[in-house]
């Protein structure tokens, strides 16, 4: 029998757009996350597109996307009442993960040091921009910031565009690399508490997390001290490389990575180009050398363009995987809804059921796959407040008496 992850967690998820994606990934895993919202709302219950393009705090598609398999409750944090009911909440609550600014918790009396003396056994977790300390540590801050700050930006953008500026990656990659982390840090914390029976708190920073996830800008000039060029589609490297991204005959793109190509892989390429008569002078023995080929790259690739744009992307990608060549098209979101190797053979993406739409929804589903512990949306993500009754009703009746 499939055995839960997570089963039997509570997590007390007091913040929004740093804490969601985090709270997603252990809720579907099994917590019961309980996310924690003022009587007006998250603000991202008020971040668009819209279902219908009805604005509505029950029906933003990113609310959504953000917040499957989680519970809503509502009160207000700032009150006497509301500090009383998270403290009573937590008799049951395993994890605190949180997003408020440096301090705030603590102005609540709700912080790590506060609540460690009676809850011994919590795990507690902040996101914050900058970390809890240092000079930084209240400054303000947004997706694009980060990516600037970080180093993202740097080493993105356009090397075939005169004074390109650089391009930062949307769809909140900042974020979604803090909420990998995060959920990593609490799992390795539960598993913590399993051997010690002590709970412990967690500092995360996004400006960390981003720092740490530049690929190879970091490293180049710790050891060569260069500067990495940004290049279209293609790694930023301190020197330009061969252009990768060719036209096919449909219009789209195909990303030809041509940096791992020995003898038997350039051979292979030769030979499907020859039975096309496409293969111009690359027949030549000499190509078969790596630096004779490497300094005539530009050639190559301006030959294998030639070949892409008589032939479907389709065709050109799977051919290539066959050969042993790692190329690929460059694909827009409704090529992948459509596929099938993601669709049929690894079901990537999952539907769910909104009662009180009388319809099912696709959403993106497990971003890893347990075989004894599988992942699972549970439920769509939570009207407002849709969990009064079920978890305050008792506190409220506890309270009183």
């Amino acid at each position: 029998m499939k055995k839960v992850a997570l089963k039997g967690i509570t997590i007390l998820e007091i913040g929004d757009q740093l804490t969601q994606f985090a709270g997603k990934l252990l809720a579907d895993m099994g917590a019961q996350v309980i996310k924690v919202e003022p009587s007006e709302g998250a603000p991202s219950r008020n971040i668009g597109p819209f279902y219908k393009d009805i604005p509505d705090k029950n029906g933003s598609l990113y609310f959504w996307n953000y917040n499957t398999s989680k519970k809503s409750i509502t009160l207000d944090i700032d009150t006497k009442e509301g500090q009383e009911k998270i403290l009573s909440l937590l008799d049951d609550a395993d994890v605190i993960l949180e997003g408020n600014k440096p301090g705030q918790m603590k102005e609540w009396g709700l912080d790590y040091d506060t609540l460690s003396r009676k809850f011994p056994g919590l795990v507690y977790c902040s996101v914050t921009p900058f970390g809890q300390d240092g000079p930084w540590s209240n400054y303000q801050s947004s997706d694009i910031a980060q990516l600037a700050l970080g180093g993202i930006m740097a080493a993105t953008g356009y090397d075939d565009i005169p004074d390109a500026p650089p391009i930062a990656p949307t769809g909140g990659q900042s974020f979604h690399l803090t909420g990998y982390f995060a959920a990593m840090g609490i799992v390795s914390a539960l598993l913590y508490r399993d051997f010690k029976s002590q709970g412990q708190y967690i500092d995360i920073s996004v400006h960390d997390c981003v720092t740490v996830s530049t690929e190879m800008s970091l490293p180049y000039w710790i050891y060569q001290k260069e500067h990495v060029i940004r290049q279209t589609g293609r790694h930023a490297l301190p020197n330009r490389s061969v252009r990768w991204n060719l036209k096919c005959k449909d219009g789209k793109y195909i990303l030809v990575l041509n940096t791992y190509l020995d003898v038997k892989r350039w051979k292979s390429l030769v030979s499907w180009l020859s039975s096309h008569q496409l293969e111009e002078d690359l027949g030549d023995e000499r190509y078969t050398n790596d630096k004779f080929r490497a300094e005539r790259m530009e050639h190559v690739t301006d030959v294998l363009e030639r070949f892409c744009n008589q032939f479907e992307s389709e065709y050109i990608y799977h051919t290539a995987q066959s050969i042993g060549l790692p190329w690929a098209p460059v694909r827009a979101p409704e090529d992948m809804i459509h596929d099938k190797h993601l669709n049929e053979d690894r079901n990537v993406f999952a539907s769910v059921y909104h009662p009180e739409l009388n319809e099912s929804l696709t959403y993106p589903g497990a971003p890893y796959k347990f075989y004894e512990t599988p992942w699972n949306i549970k439920k769509r993500p939570p009207l407002l407040g849709e969990h009064n009754d079920e978890v305050l009703h008792s506190l409220n009746t506890k309270l009183s008496n």
